[in-house]
């Protein structure tokens, strides 16, 4: 016996007894008998006989024990001589002396007989009755002691147990454990017995012969805490060595060798045993008589036979191919490819009666939408020995085009467009040519509008249909006119609600139903799930809800809803188990629900939900121990199951360059990834990852260290993140990249948040070819050496973030670079963007109203200390600006692009390099972006996925502020010929005034975007179109040489622009 310490909340084993389950005859505690085999109570009572000397004690009992099973009989019990001395006495205490002290209290309140009331037989057989209704008990007695004038009562218990965690160890793969598990069939929190530990056992050694471990040997070692009444178990295996195919024979009818079944089935003497094995030998035999359309084919093991002296497993088939089925129409021309797709016997690969008559409704469906209204088609059978032929004999009737639906009457419900929502038959369109229309599908549309009608107080509603089969003398085209007397609309007259006790009227969830309102069945319904949950998530599991209605009057009923509200059920304690690494108050900061709380639905469920948004567990659980009594206090269980710490990546592959210089061979450089996540390090819930990528030509990594609640509050989240890059470009240049960064998001409220980080970046860059321009460098492998302290607000109030349709977005981002923490240049830099939706139209149906989306961002930033901002092609280079601090190209502003301004290509709007022609960016940013996204469209076989946008965006990238000021207002640029003379000579001055002014202009552009609907977020197609396209220089090189001329020409950037990409564009 081991003594163990226990801690409020937690399952800690208080007294241990481990012992091996094998077999039926195993030993069993005591304490585990469950009342579950007792069919009623057994009352017996007990009196000790006085003793002949004086002083001498008396006790008188009444016991009521539950015998568990055939092999544990009761204990006996003595005969009980007459008590009539001890009635009336009364009773100074009640004492439950085997019940921990923390219950102890609680129990006696639920008792009738209380200390200093008299003490009554009945009371007495109340009292047992009441303790074994809480299903805390297996047996109880009652012993009476006399004490001065009057008795102690104490009752005498012995504990059930309930099912705690349940682990095994030993699996060997397959099964895996959670299988293992899985077939024990434990339910946590459920009543623990012998005999369903020896039914877990048999289903695991089943489990595992099934698997081919007829070996195994399974046992058992559970571990009880009286404490908290709970059992943790343990299952151990022994796998053994697999066994393996024996024989394989064949019976049947199919003229299959043992030989061709093994080809076939991939079953061969020697390969190991498994399930899946055994399973996929079966369906590729199915399939061999499938594809011979034998979809009667009956394969399957007739018998499968363990020799235990060569651990081997002999295999029976029992095939019987059946006759090939041929499915034809006749009466009308049915394509074969139309009767697979409508006739699901060639889905399902088999054939009965539900199959086909599923396929005739489908073929009348397809009739009907190619205008055969009449359509009939009965099946028939033809059978000769070898082939069975299914007929489906169609009489398509005359074709008809539906052009009209005609509704009137509805004038108090609901409209026409929500009316033929609900209808199946569909007027001609231009995607059903001839509409659908049948008698039966009329039928059942009146139906349902007859019940959406009386569902909503219309209780006398009479709807007449008539069908004009030569609408307007044109011969075969048939209009339907619906006519519907709506009758007078039933109003609820009183209402009241009653039975609610302990919850005040006020403090219920409003109902839907009111006095003067209309009386819906709907209403009734969701009051009643609305009612009901709120009672449940306050403990009252079984509260329950009636709803009682009268009508005196013809358009008037009267609505009671009677509540009963049971007994309230609260939280005892909640105890968690399965934590091996993970340190206790990760957890305890997650449960929802806590001792003395109610036992409420929604907390176990939120619980559940928070433990797996963790991400540190596989499997989470949670439970009710000892759901079924009646003990107003419950232990709650929470059983986790921990993710595997360690998660291993790696690749390996080649990379090569092309288009190599003359004189230069193009090479093949071997690629090696290796990533490894770290979960749950120190059992705080903290991830650290590693993240690597290399090769000759560049190498990789990443390092993050991530701590999602700083100060064990939800508010802060803190990432630690290094990041190191090695860029080889073997004809042109080479890139080192080191960044680190340093950030604290703070959640602020549910839409705001705002990160404080702090991030140093640092980049050199060497040009191997002297013909090569810096600026085709990728931007962010520019050389630049930057730190600084920055900050970023969000604050999120969208309906949806994917695809936005109400609601508005704000951000604001902050950085200030200084040469105190190692930064190159010394600048502040703002950048803020609002995004709002507005949805309209559409008489208020989400999947038909449009949507205007508009949003602005506006970015400034300054230089300081020194640091200046030159105009384009002032500092070509480093050399030839040595002493002045520019802000470094990459921290600069960039616009262009899908997410960005549809005129421009990707970062292509601004300022440009007159030697290169390429973009610069610039010092101040604006861009509005105007989008009106209109309703999806319905297509055929597409659904409701693709809709359009048109678009348009305007703004520029800006040398400085104050030019953004002047170039907003300004639509056109001065053009850069005139700076030029025929020869591409420059003018000095018109040029250098070009460079400073003439880029500073807001840019325009119109277009049409394609959406299509993903989980994801929208598949976008834009094209737009720039108004006003940017004009700029390029110098001339030798072609020879391919050195600058000193010469140069006007360019101008283009007109159209296609994007592509996932996700709403703001």
């Amino acid at each position: 016996m081991a003594i163990h310490g226990w801690t409020q909340g937690r399952a800690r084993t208080t007294v241990a007894v481990a012992h091996p389950i094998e077999n039926a005859s195993a030993r069993v505690q005591g304490h585990f008998l469950l009342r579950r085999y007792t069919p009623f109570l057994t009352l017996t009572i007990l009196c000790l006989a006085p003793a002949p000397r004086a002083g001498a004690a008396a006790c008188a009992g009444w016991g009521a024990a539950a015998p568990t099973s055939s092999q544990q009989q009761p204990r006996p019990i003595a005969p009980a001589p007459a008590i009539s001395g001890y009635d009336g006495k009364v009773v100074q205490s009640i004492q439950l002396p085997a019940v921990p002290e923390r219950d102890r209290n609680h129990l006696l309140q639920l008792l009738p007989l209380k200390a200093g009331q008299p003490l009554t037989r009945d009371q007495v057989r109340e009292s047992i009755r009441i303790l074994y209704a809480t299903g805390r008990f297996s047996d109880i007695q009652a012993e009476v002691t006399p004490s001065g004038d009057g008795v102690v009562l104490t009752f005498v218990t012995w504990l059930n147990f309930f099912i705690g965690s349940v682990e095994a160890e030993g699996a060997p793969g397959r099964p895996n454990t959670n299988q293992v598990i899985n077939a024990s069939k434990f339910e946590l929190g459920e009543p623990y017995s012998r005999e369903k530990l020896e039914r877990a056992l048999q289903n695991i050694r089943q489990l595992m012969q099934e698997n081919g471990y007829h070996r195994a040997r399974v046992t058992a070692e559970s571990t009880s805490n009286p404490a908290t009444q709970q059992v943790d178990i343990i299952i151990h295996l022994t796998p053994g060595e697999p066994a393996h195919v024996g024989e394989v024979k064949v019976t049947g009818t199919s003229g299959l060798s043992s030989g061709e079944v093994q080809s076939i089935a991939h079953m061969d003497h020697g390969d190991r045993v498994t399930t899946s094995r055994v399973n996929n030998s079966l369906q590729r035999l199915r399939k061999k008589f499938q594809k011979q359309k034998r979809v009667l084919a009956q394969v399957l093991i007739a018998q499968q036979q363990y020799r235990p002296e060569s651990n081997a497993v002999d295999y029976t088939f029992q095939i019987d191919p059946g006759p090939r089925v041929v499915i034809l129409a006749r009466g009308y021309r049915v394509s074969h490819r139309v009767l697979k797709k409508e006739v699901p016997v060639f889905e399902e690969n088999a054939l009965d009666e539900d199959l086909l008559n599923e396929g005739k409704r489908n073929l009348l469906d397809y009739l009907q939408t190619r205008g055969h209204f009449d359509a009939k088609i009965d099946i028939q059978r033809e059978n000769d020995p070898t082939t069975l032929r299914v007929i489906y004999q169609i009489d398509p009737g005359p074709i008809h085009k539906f052009v009209r639906l005609d509704i009137s009457g509805n004038q108090n419900f609901l409209d026409v467009a929500k009316l033929k929502s609900y209808m199946q038959i569909q007027p001609a369109s231009r995607f059903l040519s001839h509409g659908r229309f049948s008698a039966s599908l009329l039928r059942n549309d009146v139906a349902v509008l007859e019940q959406q009608y009386r569902a909503n107080g219309f209780r006398q509603v009479k709807i007449q249909t008539k069908v004009d089969d030569n609408y307007q003398g044109e011969e075969a085209h048939l209009a339907v006119h619906i006519l519907i007397a709506e009758g007078p609309r039933t109003l609820v007259g009183q209402f009241q609600i009653t039975g609610n006790q302990h919850v005040p009227t006020s403090e219920l969830p409003e109902p839907n139903t009111r006095e003067g309102q209309p009386h819906s069945e709907q209403n009734l319904a969701s009051d009643r799930e609305r009612i009901l949950t709120d009672y449940f998530n306050r403990g009252f599991s079984n509260a329950t809800l009636e709803i009682a209605t009268s009508f005196p009057a013809p358009d008037r009923v009267d609505v009671t809803y009677t509540i009963h509200e049971g007994e309230k059920f609260s939280v005892d304690q909640v105890l968690v188990s399965g934590l091996d690494h993970t340190r206790d108050y990760v957890v305890d900061r997650e449960l929802q629900i806590k001792s003395g709380d109610p036992l409420s639905q929604k907390g176990l469920l939120d619980t559940q939900s928070k433990l797996y948004d963790l991400g540190i567990f596989s499997q989470v659980d949670t439970a009710v121990q000892n759901p079924e009594g009646t003990d107003p206090q419950k232990h709650v269980l929470v059983q986790v199951r921990e993710a595997n710490r360690y998660t291993f990546t790696y690749g390996i592959g080649f990379e090569f360059q092309t288009g190599q210089p003359a004189g230069a061979a193009a090479g093949v450089s071997p690629r090696v990834g290796f990533d490894v996540t770290r979960l749950n390090f120190a059992g705080r819930n903290q991830t650290i990852t590693f993240q690597s990528h290399v090769g000759r030509l560049q190498q990789r990594g990443l390092i993050s260290y991530e701590v999602p609640k700083l100060f064990d509050s939800e508010r802060f989240k803190l990432i630690f993140s290094t990041f190191y890059d090695n860029s080889l470009d073997v004809a042109t240049f080479t890139s080192q990249r080191l960044d680190g960064k340093i950030a604290l998001r703070e959640q602020i409220s549910k839409p705001s948040s705002i990160t404080y980080r702090f991030e140093y970046r640092r980049v050199k860059a060497s040009f191997s070819n002297n013909g090569f321009s810096p600026n085709l460098v990728p931007l962010y492998s520019q050389p630049a050496r930057v730190g600084g302290p920055g900050f970023t607000y969000i604050r999120d109030k969208r309906d949806n973030p994917l695809e936005s349709t109400r609601g508005n977005y704000f951000t604001l981002d902050g950085f200030a670079a200084s040469g105190y923490f190692g930064s190159e240049a010394d600048f502040g830099r703002l950048l803020a963007q609002n995004s709002t939706y507005q949805a309209f139209g559409g008489k208020g149906k989400p999947n038909r109203q449009y949507v205007f989306a508009r949003s602005t961002s506006i970015g400034l930033e300054q230089p300081v200390r020194g640091t200046r901002v030159l105009p384009p092609g002032s500092c070509p280079t480093k050399t030839s600006c040595a002493g002045i601090q520019l802000i470094p190209l990459p921290e600069l502003f960039f616009a262009g692009g899908g997410n960005s301004h549809r005129g421009f290509g990707l970062n292509q709007a601004g300022s440009r390099d007159p030697a290169s022609g390429f973009p610069v960016g610039g010092t101040a940013l604006f861009v509005n972006n105007l989008e009106l996204r209109f309703p999806p469209m319905s297509l055929p076989y597409l659904g409701e996925g693709f809709g359009f946008a048109i678009f348009h965006d305007m703004g520029n990238v800006f040398t400085s502020g104050h030019d953004e000021l002047k170039g907003l207002l300004r639509w056109h640029q001065p053009s850069p010929g005139q700076c030029l003379d025929p020869d591409g000579t420059k003018h000095d001055q018109c040029f250098n005034d070009f460079n400073n002014r003439g880029y500073d202009y807001s840019s325009h552009a119109i277009g049409v975007g394609l959406r299509y609907k993903t989980p994801i977020g929208p598949l976008r197609f834009d094209f737009g179109y720039n108004l006003n396209p940017t004009s700029y220089f390029q110098e001339l090189t030798d072609p020879t040489t391919k050195l600058p001329t000193g010469k140069f020409e006007a360019r101008s950037l283009r007109h159209f622009n296609l994007f592509f990409s996932i996700g709403q564009p703001f």
